[in-house]
């Protein structure tokens, strides 16, 4: 968000004295606000395919036209339009990234903030339990009722960091088979058999994410060579792959959960083989917003799950337990905050 304080405000309080390091932080939420309201009435849309005043837009949309003229000033604040000659606005590049790339996934993450964290003060005190105990190996069955909106979120997060996480992760003319636990929509199996035609895949995830998956992987012609195996991957049988993924998966485990899963994943590559793990945590060296974003997830984790985020030191060190050789990891530039565990099983 591009607020920056004015060299008057820094001479007054500093760039984070107390008063405007509280007024950016305030700011940041009702940003988010603003921005969820745009994508929502259809403004950042219908700017991107033709700029227009206030009063014309929301004659178009259907909206209040002064309460439009004030929402697009907040926009325009935030960088996701601007104003042009006689008033008009029209959507800058920023809009058109947030639209493409996580626009589907801004329901989620609005149901994190708003919703989810009006408990955050209860289980902070222990007043608030789970319906779950910690070390549950299985999805809780609540969760599954909201698993539309988790997946649309968890797309969302994987069209950020998706290009890199591709060219990163290397793929040995000899790899075969691609084993994707708690693959979910299926998007990072699907993007690497496009990548590497000699591929095939499977996603193994819980029952209920089988309609989706399928469908994601049958829309993009796929059928053939990725195919989608219910189970728990704690206690089912994985079989053998060349290259196994464990994305987006730790987080919502514990530690113990976390160390028998890269047990079990290793066991289950085949000599020569790797273990990719994708997730988000807060590390220094992931740079301000990284580190920033896996301490917040950390803390939604904790509130959601009792669970939490790690460090990549602690996850490398879960892999050489494990047998894992050439353990490495890589921080991302595309989605800080998020990094990759990588080991060779010999």
């Amino acid at each position: 968000m591009p607020i920056v304080p004015s060299f008057r405000e820094g001479r007054l309080t500093g760039p984070r004295g107390p008063q405007t390091a509280f007024l950016q932080e305030f700011l940041s939420v009702w940003g988010f606000r603003a921005v969820l309201a745009g994508f929502r009435l259809g403004v950042l849309d219908a700017l991107r395919q033709e700029p227009a005043d206030s009063a014309a837009l929301a004659g178009r949309l259907g909206l209040d036209p002064r309460g439009t003229g004030f929402l697009l000033d907040a926009l325009d604040v935030l960088g996701y339009v601007e104003a042009g000659p006689g008033g008009r606005y029209r959507a800058t590049g920023r809009a058109a990234a947030l639209v493409d790339m996580v626009g589907m996934g801004l329901p989620y993450f609005e149901k994190i903030v708003f919703t989810d964290w009006q408990t955050l003060e209860d289980r902070l005190r222990g007043e608030s339990g789970l319906p779950f105990e910690v070390d549950e190996p299985r999805t809780p069955r609540w969760l599954a009722k909201e698993w539309r909106l988790f997946q649309d979120g968890m797309v969302a997060l994987a069209n950020l960091n998706l290009d890199e996480v591709l060219r990163r992760v290397a793929v040995a003319k000899g790899d075969q088979h691609l084993l994707d636990i708690g693959g979910g929509h299926g998007l990072y199996s699907i993007e690497f058999c496009k990548r590497h035609p000699r591929l095939t895949a499977t996603v193994f995830e819980i029952p209920s994410m089988e309609r989706i998956a399928r469908s994601t992987i049958a829309e993009h012609g796929l059928a053939e060579r990725i195919s989608f195996r219910a189970g728990d991957f704690f206690t089912d049988d994985l079989g053998s792959a060349s290259i196994i993924l464990l994305f987006n998966v730790i987080h919502s485990k514990s530690e113990a959960q976390n160390v028998k899963l890269i047990e079990r994943a290793a066991s289950a590559t085949e000599p020569g083989g790797q273990v990719v793990l994708l997730d988000q945590f807060r590390d220094r060296r992931l740079g301000g917003v990284g580190r920033a974003f896996g301490s917040f997830m950390a803390l939604s984790m904790f509130n959601a799950l009792g669970q939490q985020t790690y460090h990549l030191d602690q996850v490398a060190g879960w892999f050489r337990a494990a047998g894992l050789t050439r353990v490495r990891t890589v921080p991302l530039r595309s989605a800080p905050g998020n990094g990759l565990v990588l080991g060779r099983r010999r």
